[in-house]
């Protein structure tokens, strides 16, 4: 287990504004009104370097930093293991997922963070769900019903995506395909625990059919974090030696509207 739970959170401290210092360092590019964020709990799963399963739990401010890494998948959405179909609140460190090229990879990494529509902050994101139907994307894509944190992107497909990105797919936030038919917007009442997979690298898992983005933090400049606040977030994925871990994006993100720019 990890012995350190509270490491994280004393640098978060400083790096997210639960704390001042006399010495605090503006080239951290740490954002003055993180204070009024809510504080979370996340709970992380991981490997270490001997292969061991470890748990871990960090507090840190509702950051988007933070909480885009870990609000992807809603509790009861269905991955394929070697042994079949398994709600993502089951998955482990070491058990094998499919990807959408196919194949199966070992799961390095696994958050997950509970979200409540009642505490959420008047400066926090607050808590939204995108609710993709049932075929909305074809047939049995997905299958059933899926529900997505506001953190999730999926891998989309389409010609403009060369055009702007020399890519042929790209993931684009699953937000961005609300309809108002077929993709919903919610926002839950009640609260609900959100999860996101840690593989080797920037991954597109199968999700109820559909192929969702793994952990990737993207670039340092994209997370709007240095220094102290980026040390603090590295702590959340211990499974990592540095930022450089992660390796380079396998698929560049975009949002729909840059295709839309297009026609």
């Amino acid at each position: 287990m990890d012995q350190h739970p509270t490491t994280a959170y004393s640098m978060t401290q400083h790096a997210l504004g639960t704390a001042q210092s006399p010495r605090h360092a503006p080239q951290d590019n740490d954002r003055s009104d993180v204070a009024d964020l809510p504080l979370r709990k996340y709970e992380i799963m991981y490997l270490d370097t001997s292969g061991q399963l470890q748990e871990a739990t960090r507090m840190a401010r509702a950051h988007p930093a933070y909480e885009q890494a870990f609000c992807v998948l809603k509790e009861g959405a269905m991955v394929t293991a070697k042994h079949g179909y398994i709600p993502v609140e089951e998955v482990l460190p070491g058990d094998q997922l499919r990807l959408g090229d196919g194949t199966f990879e070992t799961v390095e990494w696994r958050g997950g963070i509970l979200m409540d529509p009642d505490h959420g902050g008047d400066s926090s994101v607050q808590p939204t769900l995108t609710r993709i139907t049932a075929d909305a994307m074809g047939y049995n894509r997905p299958a059933p019903d899926l529900f997505l944190g506001y953190g999730a992107r999926i891998l989309h497909r389409a010609a403009g995506i060369r055009r702007v990105s020399g890519s042929d797919a790209a993931f684009i936030p699953a937000a961005d395909f609300v309809d108002g038919n077929n993709v919903l917007s919610l926002h839950p009442p009640q609260p609900y625990t959100v999860y996101q997979i840690g593989f080797a690298g920037q991954r597109n898992l199968v999700v109820n059919g559909i192929e969702v983005e793994t952990l990737h933090p993207g670039t340092a400049f994209d997370l709007g974090l240095r220094g102290t606040a980026l040390r603090a977030y590295l702590s959340f994925f211990p499974h990592k030696r540095a930022f450089e871990d992660f390796g380079l994006m396998n698929a560049p993100r975009l949002r729909l509207r840059d295709l839309e720019l297009l026609d």
